[in-house]
């Protein structure tokens, strides 16, 4: 894997979603990358935030789903 497909897959990962096979390359660069390891560190902190400070409002369904459907890794589940 690298630094630029570990930048398509971020989400799968942080989301949880991401198949075994990928999962291993995905932790074996994050051990040979710093860089992509910061950035898996700071997307997950982000989120972490955003999920605590919105968890009271909840987006109407048609803005979640355009929301999670631009996001590369979910393109094809449209």
């Amino acid at each position: 894997m690298n630094c630029r497909k570990v930048r398509e897959v971020l989400f799968l990962y942080t989301d949880n979603e991401m198949e075994e096979e990928l999962l291993i390359s995905f932790k074996e660069h994050m051990e040979h990358c710093p860089p992509c390891a910061q950035q898996i560190t700071r997307t997950q902190r982000l989120l972490l935030l955003v999920r605590k400070r919105c968890h009271r409002v909840q987006a109407p369904a048609s803005l979640r789903e355009r929301i999670l459907t631009s996001f590369p890794h979910r393109r094809g589940s449209r």
